[in-house]
């Protein structure tokens, strides 16, 4: 499925007219994630403690209702799975809630591991597979691996920053991103100068 966002030309007049005539809340949503990336930038250190209670209180209701949902069939052959599972989650997310700093401790270390070793495979990947994009390939992937390394190599003193940075510079790419749809939604034609297609 082709998202709306990427491809205008395959959404209907009214569609269209009604993006156009709300552009500006698109445009107002996509400034409040730039601005809010800003500040995370600014304090990645809240950034990090409030991504990490977030973090904390979505695997809390999770394993909770996970939990509840074994109990409420218990009589399948999947219930000791799911309870197992959903305690584990409900404990990890206590741990994170009560203990935020060791928290975003082990969450860091697993971002620097994924970073190193997903930027591993992909160089080796991009030198053994050999295609049009594989420069962009190798260069992400050295990227990836510099970004992991220097995260396991600053832990734990790195789970201060990392996890509020990578969360606020999503949130800028975000913002940029509904921005710039938001203004290439004003563009479009007047509804009343769309002629319906044959």
């Amino acid at each position: 499925m082709i998202d709306p966002m990427l491809n205008l030309g395959v959404l209907l007049a009214d569609e269209l007219a009604m993006l156009r005539r709300n552009w500006g809340w698109y445009f107002a949503l996509g400034l409040l994630f730039t601005v809010l990336g800003v500040a995370g930038l600014a304090y990645a250190g809240l950034a990090t403690l409030l991504s990490v209670l977030f973090v904390g209180w979505a695997f809390l209701i999770a394993g909770s209702a996970e939990v509840i949902h074994a109990i409420i069939r218990k009589g399948w052959s999947g219930f000791w799975l799911d309870l197992l599972s959903g305690l584990i989650t409900t404990l990890a997310g206590l741990f994170i809630l009560l203990r935020p700093e060791q928290g975003a401790s082990v969450l860091t270390m697993v971002i620097g591991v994924v970073f190193l070793v997903g930027g591993i495979l992909r160089v080796i990947a991009g030198i053994a597979v050999k295609n049009p994009y594989r420069g962009w390939f190798i260069f992400h992937g050295i990227i990836s691996t510099i970004l992991g390394v220097m995260i396991v190599s600053e832990w734990p003193y790195s789970s201060v920053w990392v996890i509020g940075t990578l969360v606020a510079i999503d949130l800028l790419f975000e913002g940029f991103r509904l921005m710039s749809f938001s203004l290439a939604v004003r563009k479009l034609p007047r509804p009343e100068s769309m002629t319906p297609a044959a």
